[in-house]
């Protein structure tokens, strides 16, 4: 029923009455005042409800993790949040900048000459290092390549520094033409060495142990490519006087 036919019937039901002390109209509106208020209530109820709901549900869907970018945000305004601490890697690409720099000196006839120390891949290889060598994140020892193409072709000297082995360690991991100690100046030592497979050279190896005795530095040259495994040639691309010129070049801070 409509409001106007509840005034229309009000009016019919009271017009042979005495006169009465309220206006219909007045009474309609009242009671149309109380059924807007009725459901102005019912749905603030209906609101809180929701809210209240969703105040339980969302702690659960929220990210926990703090890497997410709500949980980020939200430590962002607590606190800074740490980093993980990580060996300084441009330290690792300055030292294999100063041995391109420094072999490119020594053999101005190599083209390309670039130095790569790249810790994506699980393992060590193709080529195994001498000396022990962490590849984990938080470990400060290198192993890497210093690429050159010669008239021969591309190839690579392999670089390590890791802890310490024994020049007895060095002399008997092959069949050496010669294995010999030089002491610097500066206190260290440089384990010199070539390798012999039959009647050719297939490695030269010069290592510098630090003063500490503790950790070394390792470069070696192949009669093959040690980054790849491949292209085997008579003779080996770099001799032992140049590898023993870096590893002792002052400028290069393998320290």
């Amino acid at each position: 029923m409509s409001e106007q036919e509840i005034r229309e019937g009000m009016l019919l039901a009271v017009w042979d009455e005495p006169p009465l002390d309220f206006d219909p109209d007045t009474l309609i509106r009242r009671v149309e005042q109380k059924k807007s208020r009725r459901r102005a209530l019912v749905a603030v109820g209906v609101a809180t409800a929701v809210i209240a709901v969703a105040s339980f549900a969302l702690p659960g869907l929220l990210p926990r993790d703090r890497d997410s970018q709500l949980g980020a945000e939200t430590q962002t305004s607590a606190a800074p949040s740490a980093t993980p601490s990580t060996p300084d890697r441009r330290r690792h690409q300055k030292i294999g900048d100063a041995l391109a720099d420094r072999l490119q000196r020594q053999r101005p006839e190599f083209k390309e000459v670039y130095g790569s120390f790249n810790w994506s891949g699980p393992g060590l290889k193709p080529e195994m290092p001498l000396q022990p060598v962490s590849t984990s994140q938080d470990s400060d020892d290198l192993y890497g390549f210093v690429y050159f193409t010669d008239a021969i072709g591309p190839t690579a000297l392999l670089v390590t520094t890791g802890s310490a082995i024994s020049p007895g360690q060095l002399c008997n991991s092959g069949t050496a033409l010669f294995c010999r100690d030089v002491r610097q100046n500066d206190g260290s030592v440089v384990t010199e060495a070539e390798f012999r497979d039959g009647s050719e050279v297939v490695k030269a190896v010069s290592m510098r142990t630090f003063v500490d005795g503790r950790r070394s530095v390792i470069i070696s040259s192949y009669s093959r490519n040690p980054s790849t495994g491949n292209g085997i040639r008579q003779n080996i691309p770099v001799g032992v006087d140049v590898l023993t010129a870096l590893t002792t070049d002052s400028v290069i801070a393998w320290e």
